[in-house]
Protein backbone atom coordinates (compact mmCIF):
# COMPACT_ATOMS: atom_id res chain seq x y z
CA UNK A 1 0.00 0.00 0.00
CA UNK A 2 0.95 3.21 -0.92
CA UNK A 3 2.08 6.18 1.70
CA UNK A 4 -1.02 8.07 0.21
CA UNK A 5 -3.16 5.30 0.15
CA UNK A 6 -2.55 4.18 3.89
CA UNK A 7 -3.97 7.70 5.30
CA UNK A 8 -7.16 6.94 4.25
CA UNK A 9 -9.96 4.60 6.09
CA UNK A 10 -13.51 3.74 6.73
CA UNK A 11 -13.61 5.25 9.49
CA UNK A 12 -12.53 9.06 8.93
CA UNK A 13 -12.04 11.50 6.33
CA UNK A 14 -8.98 13.20 5.21
CA UNK A 15 -7.83 16.91 4.97
CA UNK A 16 -5.76 17.84 1.83
CA UNK A 17 -4.80 21.49 1.91
CA UNK A 18 -3.01 23.33 -0.96
CA UNK A 19 -0.40 25.90 -1.28
CA UNK A 20 0.98 27.48 -4.43
CA UNK A 21 4.82 27.02 -3.72
CA UNK A 22 6.47 30.66 -3.99
CA UNK A 23 4.08 32.78 -2.61
CA UNK A 24 4.51 35.53 -1.20
CA UNK A 25 8.03 33.52 -1.55
CA UNK A 26 9.64 30.04 -1.08
CA UNK A 27 11.09 30.67 2.42
CA UNK A 28 7.21 31.70 4.04
CA UNK A 29 5.93 28.88 2.05
CA UNK A 30 7.86 26.16 4.54
CA UNK A 31 5.82 28.10 7.42
CA UNK A 32 2.64 27.80 5.71
CA UNK A 33 2.92 24.35 5.01
CA UNK A 34 4.15 23.77 8.32
CA UNK A 35 0.56 25.91 10.48
CA UNK A 36 -1.43 23.49 7.69
CA UNK A 37 -0.19 20.54 9.33
CA UNK A 38 -0.30 21.37 12.68
CA UNK A 39 -3.49 22.85 11.97
CA UNK A 40 -4.64 18.72 10.69
CA UNK A 41 -3.47 18.26 7.17
CA UNK A 42 -3.55 14.39 6.45
CA UNK A 43 -1.55 15.17 3.10
CA UNK A 44 -0.67 18.40 1.91
CA UNK A 45 -0.47 19.26 -2.22
CA UNK A 46 1.92 21.10 -3.40
CA UNK A 47 1.25 23.59 -6.53
CA UNK A 48 4.62 24.65 -8.77
CA UNK A 49 3.89 28.10 -10.21
CA UNK A 50 2.61 27.59 -14.11
CA UNK A 51 2.27 30.58 -16.41
CA UNK A 52 -1.71 29.52 -17.90
CA UNK A 53 -2.89 27.37 -15.05
CA UNK A 54 -5.92 26.24 -16.96
CA UNK A 55 -7.75 24.49 -14.40
CA UNK A 56 -7.03 27.22 -11.82
CA UNK A 57 -9.58 30.29 -10.40
CA UNK A 58 -8.86 33.82 -9.99
CA UNK A 59 -7.50 33.05 -6.55
CA UNK A 60 -4.59 30.64 -7.31
CA UNK A 61 -3.66 32.36 -10.40
CA UNK A 62 -3.09 35.43 -8.91
CA UNK A 63 -0.76 33.17 -6.32
CA UNK A 64 1.21 32.25 -9.42
CA UNK A 65 1.49 35.18 -11.02
CA UNK A 66 3.27 36.39 -7.38
CA UNK A 67 5.04 33.49 -7.05
CA UNK A 68 6.79 33.80 -10.52
CA UNK A 69 7.66 37.52 -9.64
CA UNK A 70 10.34 36.02 -7.87
CA UNK A 71 13.22 34.28 -9.67
CA UNK A 72 12.17 30.47 -10.97
CA UNK A 73 13.97 27.21 -11.27
CA UNK A 74 12.60 23.40 -10.41
CA UNK A 75 15.39 23.27 -8.22
CA UNK A 76 14.32 25.88 -5.55
CA UNK A 77 10.69 24.09 -5.92
CA UNK A 78 12.58 20.92 -4.49
CA UNK A 79 14.99 22.49 -2.24
CA UNK A 80 11.82 23.85 -0.56
CA UNK A 81 9.46 20.13 -0.77
CA UNK A 82 12.28 18.49 1.20
CA UNK A 83 12.63 21.37 3.76
CA UNK A 84 8.94 21.19 4.27
CA UNK A 85 9.12 17.23 4.40
CA UNK A 86 12.18 17.40 6.73
CA UNK A 87 9.30 18.66 9.50
CA UNK A 88 7.20 16.57 9.09
CA UNK A 89 8.30 13.78 7.00
CA UNK A 90 5.24 11.31 8.31
CA UNK A 91 2.81 13.59 6.15
CA UNK A 92 2.63 12.45 2.48
CA UNK A 93 3.54 15.35 -0.26
CA UNK A 94 1.91 15.62 -3.34
CA UNK A 95 2.73 18.33 -6.49
CA UNK A 96 0.37 19.50 -8.40
CA UNK A 97 1.53 20.79 -11.33
CA UNK A 98 1.19 20.81 -15.29
CA UNK A 99 2.66 18.89 -17.83
CA UNK A 100 5.17 21.55 -19.28
CA UNK A 101 7.48 22.50 -16.39
CA UNK A 102 7.75 18.54 -15.67
CA UNK A 103 8.45 17.78 -19.53
CA UNK A 104 11.51 19.93 -20.27
CA UNK A 105 12.90 19.49 -16.66
CA UNK A 106 13.20 15.47 -17.94
CA UNK A 107 10.58 12.55 -16.64
CA UNK A 108 13.19 10.80 -15.22
CA UNK A 109 15.46 13.55 -13.44
CA UNK A 110 11.96 14.93 -12.19
CA UNK A 111 10.59 11.55 -10.47
CA UNK A 112 13.91 11.08 -8.67
CA UNK A 113 14.18 14.29 -7.57
CA UNK A 114 10.78 14.78 -6.46
CA UNK A 115 10.86 11.20 -4.73
CA UNK A 116 14.03 12.18 -2.89
CA UNK A 117 12.46 15.34 -2.31
CA UNK A 118 9.59 13.80 0.08
CA UNK A 119 6.91 13.77 -2.82
CA UNK A 120 4.27 10.63 -2.80
CA UNK A 121 2.06 11.42 -5.46
CA UNK A 122 1.29 13.84 -8.57
CA UNK A 123 -1.22 15.52 -10.00
CA UNK A 124 -1.29 16.86 -13.25
CA UNK A 125 -4.68 18.20 -14.79
CA UNK A 126 -3.87 18.76 -18.29
CA UNK A 127 -2.28 15.35 -19.06
CA UNK A 128 -4.89 13.05 -20.15
CA UNK A 129 -4.41 9.58 -19.63
CA UNK A 130 -4.40 8.29 -23.23
CA UNK A 131 -1.10 9.38 -24.20
CA UNK A 132 2.22 8.22 -24.76
CA UNK A 133 3.26 10.91 -22.37
CA UNK A 134 1.04 9.53 -19.35
CA UNK A 135 2.24 6.05 -19.67
CA UNK A 136 6.41 7.11 -19.96
CA UNK A 137 5.56 9.31 -16.56
CA UNK A 138 3.51 6.35 -14.81
CA UNK A 139 6.41 4.03 -15.48
CA UNK A 140 8.58 6.21 -13.96
CA UNK A 141 6.87 7.51 -11.20
CA UNK A 142 5.46 3.85 -10.77
CA UNK A 143 9.11 2.88 -10.29
CA UNK A 144 9.94 4.95 -7.51
CA UNK A 145 6.47 4.20 -5.30
CA UNK A 146 5.17 7.35 -6.69
CA UNK A 147 1.51 7.67 -6.98
CA UNK A 148 0.12 9.16 -9.97
CA UNK A 149 -3.64 10.60 -8.89
CA UNK A 150 -6.11 11.59 -11.85
CA UNK A 151 -9.14 13.94 -12.05
CA UNK A 152 -12.66 13.00 -12.61
CA UNK A 153 -15.15 15.65 -13.07
CA UNK A 154 -18.34 14.97 -13.97
CA UNK A 155 -18.22 15.36 -17.50
CA UNK A 156 -16.27 12.41 -17.32
CA UNK A 157 -18.07 8.98 -19.11
CA UNK A 158 -18.12 5.76 -17.40
CA UNK A 159 -15.90 4.51 -20.00
CA UNK A 160 -13.48 6.80 -20.10
CA UNK A 161 -13.43 6.35 -16.17
CA UNK A 162 -12.82 2.49 -16.91
CA UNK A 163 -9.69 3.69 -19.10
CA UNK A 164 -8.21 5.87 -16.66
CA UNK A 165 -7.93 2.74 -13.81
CA UNK A 166 -4.74 1.42 -15.20
CA UNK A 167 -2.85 4.78 -14.59
CA UNK A 168 -4.52 6.09 -11.14
CA UNK A 169 -3.17 4.98 -8.04
CA UNK A 170 -2.99 6.66 -4.65
CA UNK A 171 -6.46 8.07 -4.28
CA UNK A 172 -9.00 9.75 -7.24
CA UNK A 173 -9.75 13.43 -7.37
CA UNK A 174 -13.18 13.81 -7.76
CA UNK A 175 -13.61 17.71 -9.10
CA UNK A 176 -17.13 18.36 -7.48
CA UNK A 177 -18.35 20.77 -10.21
CA UNK A 178 -17.99 22.44 -13.53
CA UNK A 179 -15.35 25.25 -14.73
CA UNK A 180 -11.83 26.18 -12.49
CA UNK A 181 -10.88 25.92 -9.07
CA UNK A 182 -12.83 28.24 -6.40
CA UNK A 183 -14.74 28.49 -3.48
CA UNK A 184 -18.73 28.13 -3.66
CA UNK A 185 -21.37 28.44 -1.79
CA UNK A 186 -23.52 25.65 -2.86
CA UNK A 187 -22.72 21.86 -2.85
CA UNK A 188 -24.47 19.69 -5.97
CA UNK A 189 -27.45 17.87 -5.60
CA UNK A 190 -26.10 14.62 -6.85
CA UNK A 191 -22.50 15.02 -5.58
CA UNK A 192 -22.91 11.85 -3.26
CA UNK A 193 -24.22 9.73 -6.00
CA UNK A 194 -21.78 10.59 -8.30
CA UNK A 195 -18.68 9.63 -5.70
CA UNK A 196 -20.18 6.23 -5.09
CA UNK A 197 -20.47 5.65 -8.18
CA UNK A 198 -16.46 6.93 -8.73
CA UNK A 199 -15.42 4.77 -6.00
CA UNK A 200 -16.68 1.67 -7.45
CA UNK A 201 -14.86 1.74 -10.87
CA UNK A 202 -11.53 2.58 -9.30
CA UNK A 203 -11.70 0.78 -6.00
CA UNK A 204 -9.11 3.77 -4.50
CA UNK A 205 -10.15 6.63 -2.02
CA UNK A 206 -12.32 9.60 -3.45
CA UNK A 207 -11.51 12.82 -2.57
CA UNK A 208 -13.13 15.81 -3.17
CA UNK A 209 -11.83 19.34 -4.48
CA UNK A 210 -12.92 22.05 -6.11
CA UNK A 211 -15.40 25.20 -4.34
CA UNK A 212 -14.99 23.70 -0.91
CA UNK A 213 -14.32 26.45 1.45
CA UNK A 214 -16.31 26.71 4.88
CA UNK A 215 -16.55 23.86 7.69
CA UNK A 216 -20.27 22.96 6.90
CA UNK A 217 -19.69 21.81 3.66
CA UNK A 218 -16.25 19.80 4.49
CA UNK A 219 -18.55 18.19 6.82
CA UNK A 220 -21.65 17.27 4.50
CA UNK A 221 -19.17 16.16 1.70
CA UNK A 222 -16.47 14.22 4.14
CA UNK A 223 -20.03 12.22 5.41
CA UNK A 224 -19.34 10.15 2.00
CA UNK A 225 -16.01 11.61 0.37
CA UNK A 226 -12.87 9.78 1.83
CA UNK A 227 -10.93 13.17 1.48
CA UNK A 228 -11.44 16.99 1.63
CA UNK A 229 -9.19 18.91 -1.07
CA UNK A 230 -9.16 22.68 -0.38
CA UNK A 231 -6.95 25.65 -1.94
CA UNK A 232 -8.55 28.84 -2.93
CA UNK A 233 -10.12 29.13 0.82
CA UNK A 234 -6.20 28.76 2.17
CA UNK A 235 -4.48 30.90 -0.64
CA UNK A 236 -6.78 33.78 -0.05
CA UNK A 237 -5.77 33.93 3.49
CA UNK A 238 -2.39 34.09 2.34
CA UNK A 239 -3.23 36.60 -0.46
CA UNK A 240 -4.84 38.63 2.69
CA UNK A 241 -2.54 38.06 5.31
CA UNK A 242 0.88 37.31 3.89
CA UNK A 243 2.48 40.21 4.52
CA UNK A 244 2.15 39.72 8.24
CA UNK A 245 3.74 36.34 8.31
CA UNK A 246 2.98 35.63 12.25
CA UNK A 247 -0.33 36.58 11.46
CA UNK A 248 -0.91 34.54 8.38
CA UNK A 249 0.35 31.41 10.10
CA UNK A 250 -2.33 31.97 12.99
CA UNK A 251 -4.90 32.28 10.83
CA UNK A 252 -3.47 28.98 8.72
CA UNK A 253 -3.60 26.98 11.54
CA UNK A 254 -7.00 28.20 12.56
CA UNK A 255 -8.34 27.57 9.63
CA UNK A 256 -7.46 24.14 9.01
CA UNK A 257 -8.17 22.83 12.94
CA UNK A 258 -12.09 24.48 11.41
CA UNK A 259 -11.64 21.95 8.40
CA UNK A 260 -10.34 19.17 9.84
CA UNK A 261 -12.20 19.43 13.26
CA UNK A 262 -15.23 19.39 11.07
CA UNK A 263 -14.45 16.05 8.97
CA UNK A 264 -15.91 12.22 9.48
CA UNK A 265 -14.25 10.99 12.18
CA UNK A 266 -12.30 13.53 13.20
CA UNK A 267 -14.15 15.56 15.38
CA UNK A 268 -12.62 17.17 18.40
Amino acid sequence: MSAIKSVFSDSKSAFIPYISLGDPNYDLCVDWADALIRGGADILELGIPFSDPVADGPVIQKAFKRALANPFSMDTILETTEKIHSLHPHIPLVYLTYFNPIFHYGFEKFAEKAKIAGIQGMIIPDLPYDTPETDELFKSLKRRGVDLIHLVTPATPLNRMKAIRDFASGFIYYVTSYGVTGERKSISSDLEDRIKTTKEVFSLPVSAGFGISAPDQAKEISGYADGIIIGSAVQRIIEENGSNPTLCRRKLEEYAQSISGSLRGKNR
